[in-house]
């Protein structure tokens, strides 16, 4: 594959004032706009420890398309707010975060994107009430009810003690057994590492606030099934998944599929859990989602 060139997007923040239990919270975000007019608005949001940035590639190619794209750090990762409490760090106070940050950005009626944990967001702001601000979903190698083995594998590398990595090509070598991309060039690879990080003294470390890894190891080893959800999102939906995927695995579609029959499949070759989304293919797949939205 030929490496893609990707110019910056616009970063920003948000503050919102009260948002949840009283307390304030920043949302920090990237934005790609398109030349002109926009045709839709998409908004991306993130895995578990990920943050905005990986969503770049998808973000300039939509852009290109005539769409606006926002991706959003959730609380305690990227240059979001940290919580005082880490038991705030949970999808139910994630799906009022982000029901608040659409309101405050007057945000309708957008074609959301949700990469693992972003879907789950998704799936909670239906079950409460919510999902009218969707004008479709798209879930990104997460289901209702995702694998127990591969929650469990997640739940082994969380660590509140954040690691120390000598340079970003050190992280790099991790995150290519961690976290399969599939068959995406080395650009990909080195854009996911560069934005992964910070600068710490030694080093560099995550990103995200280490309290968080408290909440989703407790969440991640319940049982977890939003089944309830999908049938309340009015609007057409879609689901991607790795070929490889331990947590989005055949069974895990075909029991989606039951409960949305009207839903799109794409399957990336190759891709576990999660696909980049910077292939030609899964970007057209993306595409004709959005346009094929009923107005």
């Amino acid at each position: 594959m030929l490496q893609r060139d990707i110019h910056d997007p616009e970063l920003g923040s948000t503050l919102l004032r009260g948002a949840y239990n009283g307390q304030d919270i920043t949302l920090s975000w990237s934005r790609f706009r398109p030349a002109a007019g926009a045709v839709g608005t998409v908004v991306y949001v993130h895995g578990l420890t990920r943050q905005k940035r990986d969503a770049d590639y998808i973000g300039a190619f939509l852009a290109a398309q005539g769409y606006e794209f926002y991706s959003v750090d959730a609380p305690g990762r990227g240059g979001s707010g940290w919580f005082d409490n880490a038991d705030d760090y949970s999808v139910l106070v994630y799906a009022d975060i982000f029901k608040a940050f659409l309101v405050q950005m007057n945000l309708a009626a957008v074609h959301w994107i949700g990469t693992s944990m972003g879907g789950l967001i998704a799936m909670v702001m239906a079950l409460k009430g919510d999902a009218g601000f969707f004008k479709s979903v798209i879930f990104n190698d997460i289901t209702h009810k995702p694998n127990r083995a591969a929650l469990k594998r997640i739940t082994a590398y969380l660590s509140e003690t954040l690691p120390v990595f000598t340079d970003r090509a050190q992280y790099e070598a991790v995150l290519r057994q961690n976290l399969p991309l599939g068959p995406v060039p080395d650009d990909v690879w080195q854009h996911y590492a560069q934005h992964q990080l910070r600068e710490a003294e030694g080093g560099f470390i995550y990103h995200y606030d280490p309290t968080l890894v408290r909440r989703a190891l407790v969440d991640l080893q319940a049982d977890v099934d939003l089944g309830a959800a999908l049938p309340l999102i009015p609007c057409p939906v879609a689901l991607i998944a790795g070929s490889v995927s331990d947590l989005c695995t055949a069974a895990e579609i075909d029991d989606f599929k039951t409960l949305r029959l009207d839903a799109k499949i794409h399957v990336v070759p190759g891709a576990g859990h999660v696909p980049a989304l910077a292939d030609d293919a899964t970007q057209q797949f993306i595409l004709a989602h959005l346009r094929n939205t009923a107005a």
